[in-house]
């Protein structure tokens, strides 16, 4: 990747063909667990690009890192439709695995979470907000720590007191695997196409913060 650049490619161009090459699916960095492939399946691109922006800080002015890694925003000369062929096919469907099974499925709980509240406010009942749990019973059949708890027992981890954000992607992605297999293909793509709605407005109003 450096070797790249300094022969005149781009720093952006010059990443993503270090993660279409990319062998690990995780590794610790000074006593850091970085997590690229969940489950196997699921590329979490900006985690990669992370750990791969740590080895150009000397090559590339921060404000642009920080751009990506903060805001998902590369530089204007690459469009979102180049992805595909700059990281590959392979690690294109893994990182459409993490959109639908990470950040999409989170959405999905948020999306429940607005209908109850509507719900609620309709039926008069002013009073009651609804929470995440709620969301969660809806969605999954079960409270998020009781899953939490339930995730962890079949993955043979320890019991914490808290989830760490990788964790929680991992965990996410699980929980999109499970409401797959026990939902209706009907209330599944219900649940989604609203999720993608929610994402779509939060991912256009970061980016117009970060501008």
């Amino acid at each position: 990747m450096r070797e790249r650049i300094a022969a005149g490619q781009g720093w952006y161009g010059s990443m993503l063909d270090a993660v279409r090459d990319w062998p690990l699916q995780e590794e610790d960095v000074d006593g850091e667990r970085f997590v690229y492939l969940i489950d196997g399946e699921a590329l979490d691109l900006m985690r990669l690009c992370e750990r791969l922006c740590a080895e150009l800080r000397d090559l590339v002015d921060e404000d642009d890192l920080v751009a990506l890694i903060a805001n998902d925003r590369p530089p204007q000369e690459y469009a979102r439709s180049d992805l595909k062929d700059l990281i590959g096919p392979e690690k294109y469907r893994a990182y459409l695995n993490f959109i639908y099974g990470v950040l999409v499925e989170e959405m999905v709980v948020h999306a429940v979470v607005g209908d109850l509240r509507k719900r609620r406010r309709t039926s008069g009942l002013t009073r009651y907000d609804a929470e995440l749990d709620d969301a969660y019973v809806y969605v999954y059949g079960s409270t998020r720590s009781d899953l939490v708890s339930l995730y962890r027992r079949v993955r043979g981890l320890p019991r914490r007191s808290r989830i760490s954000l990788t964790e929680m992607k991992e965990f996410t992605y699980w929980l999109f695997k499970l409401r797959l297999k026990n939902s209706d293909k009907s209330r599944v793509a219900s649940d989604t196409k609203r999720a993608l709605t929610v994402l779509h407005r939060y991912t256009s109003a970061k980016a117009a913060h970060g501008r």
